[in-house]
């Protein structure tokens, strides 16, 4: 439950402290108070704790963000986000989440005012109906809405006509490789820039550690010890960064293929049927949004390189 917590609330699906208190609430093997009620206090500690992040840290021993043996169960990343969200005065209203019906949310646009169409649900005597429409006032299609099953479909013909040849096809594995190729001496170079940068943090630490062994100001200390703290944040954080710059993964040719397969033909992926499949075809496939106008239908949106190659 910690990592699933702790990346709603950094995302925002949980706005407030209190929001999240509810939630745990609801999981009776979460831990209780002797009057078997959560607290907010234990929800507070819960996302304040580094030991979260595989790290000890502890003022009444002089321990700062030391490595733990444990495994860390959320990202040092995800732990900065979550206090820096803590920290924050501002907070979203919830709302339904009608994401998932709506396959053109946020990549369909206003062909007469190019402004984004929004998507609801409208209640009929029968049962409940999908649509895509524009709601600003000053455009001449305000509030004439689209039924959604009718333009998807015609966002599917668009997607059907999507066919590279052949030596597009070639000249697309060369572009791959040439990527990964790329991508693996990136890894690489900033592993090692990593790696200096934690060396620089660990030199000025020491020195620093020095200046606190010469101190006699306990003011002076004092601040010469925060310094320390936050030094060894950065370094763990630096630490973390570090060691997610990895040489991308697998054989080359296995994950050629799956590109392959998407280049060869778009609208198999898209006759899937499933959002998140249909959604990943319009970003590989489209550099721009579809226009949609209630005269002329839905326009061909600008192509990626391969297809309008």
């Amino acid at each position: 439950m910690g990592p699933t917590t702790s990346s709603t609330h950094a995302s925002g699906r949980f706005a407030t402290q209190a929001e999240v208190t509810r939630f745990c609430a609801a999981f009776p093997e979460f831990p209780r108070n002797k009057k078997g009620e959560v607290v907010q206090q234990r929800i507070a500690d819960f996302f304040s704790h580094p030991i979260y992040t595989g790290h000890i840290c502890s003022k009444h021993y002089g321990i700062h963000w030391l490595k733990a043996q444990h495994e860390p169960l959320i990202s040092l990343e995800l732990f900065e986000k979550v206090q820096k969200r803590r920290a924050g005065a501002t907070y979203a209203p919830k709302r339904a989440n009608i994401g998932d019906d709506f396959v053109l949310r946020g990549a369909l646009v206003c062909g007469c005012c190019g402004t984004p169409q929004r998507s609801s649900w409208s209640t009929g005597c029968r049962k409940r109906y999908a649509y895509y429409l524009c709601q600003t006032k000053s455009c001449e299609a305000y509030g004439k809405s689209i039924p959604r099953d009718t333009l998807e479909a015609e966002v599917g013909d668009i997607v059907k006509t999507l066919q590279p040849t052949q030596g597009l096809m070639t000249l697309a594995k060369a572009m791959f490789r040439h990527i990964w190729e790329a991508r693996r001496d990136q890894a690489k170079e900033m592993g090692a820039s990593g790696k200096r940068e934690i060396l620089r943090l660990e030199k000025e630490i020491e020195g620093v550690l020095d200046r606190i062994m010469t101190a006699s100001n306990d003011t002076i200390i004092r601040r010469y010890e925060d310094k320390v703290e936050v030094l060894e944040r950065q370094k763990a954080l630096m630490v973390e960064n570090t060691t997610k710059q990895v040489e991308p993964k697998g054989a080359f040719d296995e994950k050629l293929e799956l590109a392959c397969q998407f280049l060869a033909s778009p609208w198999k992926i898209w006759g899937n049927g499933t959002t998140a499949a249909r959604r990943l075809v319009l970003k590989l496939a489209f550099t721009t949004p579809i226009e949609y106008c209630r005269k002329e239908g839905a326009r061909t949106p600008e192509l990626s390189l391969p297809f309008k190659a």
